[in-house]
């Protein structure tokens, strides 16, 4: 079936409630929804923009990787604004958010559970439909603190022929090869703004670490992660307040690990 089309009009309806603060921009194609995002928040800090597309063509995940943004039906689209925290320390908790929030829109739309590999990925039936890409946008310019942009890569359905041995090895789509003719996507985007911009409303009430943490994947599960390169190993316990991933060490010590130096290989994770 032909994807139905991003349509701003519809999006904007669907987000009635919230449209008189929201920028929406559709694009044909972007390179980084994020960076054009970036770039709206310091044109309009007073407002919350929305960039989406269904063709990205410079996608990137954490540590610099690329995101896979060719396949058949994918939606691409970053939410840029002021945080609702003078914290620093807090802030990074909006990927958190992203992911609860995300996670309770998809699983209306299916029937098996989704869940969350720390921190940012999203899993279906053991294979990974969406990565979460958050980035501080500085403080300069028209800003009186640092704003933060959340990009969303969701796999919607295809195929990944065309893409490499590694992408391969742990991508999946939610709906499969083809999309089911009910699926609206200006409906999900809009239904995923809403709840995103209700839990940024409600930030202080950290209400959205519950779903968090009860769709984290691998809890005991004992895994390998890089810290700076290097590798280590560890049973995952949960995690903390600040969003950060509790591990045992052999030794019986929990550690408290965060930041853009821990790695996780998605492999661990990802079935056949």
């Amino acid at each position: 079936m032909e994807t139905r089309q991003l349509d701003h009009e519809e999006i904007q309806t669907f987000c009635a409630q919230i449209s008189s603060s929201l920028n929406i921009e559709v694009l044909e194609t972007a390179t980084s929804t994020n960076d054009i995002a970036k770039e709206r928040l310091i044109e309009q800090p007073e407002k919350m923009h929305l960039i989406a597309t269904n063709k990205q063509t410079a996608g990137r995940g954490r540590q610099g990787k690329s995101f896979y943004s060719s396949l058949k039906h994918g939606l691409y689209f970053s939410i840029a604004l002021k945080p609702n925290e003078s914290s620093l320390t807090n802030i990074p908790l909006y990927t958190i958010m992203a992911a609860a929030a995300l996670i309770e829109v998809l699983e209306s739309l299916v029937e098996e559970p989704l869940a969350i590999k720390w921190v940012n990925d999203i899993f279906y039936n053991g294979r990974k439909i969406s990565g979460i890409l958050s980035e501080m946008v500085s403080n300069g310019g028209s800003l009186n603190r640092p704003g933060v942009v959340v990009g969303i890569g969701i796999n919607f359905a295809g195929s990944f022929n065309e893409a490499d041995e590694q992408t391969k090895g742990v991508a999946g789509t939610l709906f499969g090869e083809e999309l089911p003719e009910s699926f609206n996507q200006n409906q999900f985007l809009s239904e995923y703004v809403n709840q995103f911009h209700h839990y940024h409303q409600h930030f202080q009430e950290k209400v959205f670490m519950k779903p968090y943490e009860e769709h984290l994947m691998g809890v005991g599960q004992t895994v390998t992660f890089k810290r700076n390169n290097q590798l280590d190993e560890g049973t995952i316990r949960g995690i903390n307040a600040h969003g950060h991933l509790l591990v045992e060490k052999a030794d019986g010590t929990i550690e408290a690990l965060y930041g853009q130096a821990i790695h996780f290989s998605s492999s661990q994770f990802a079935k056949e």
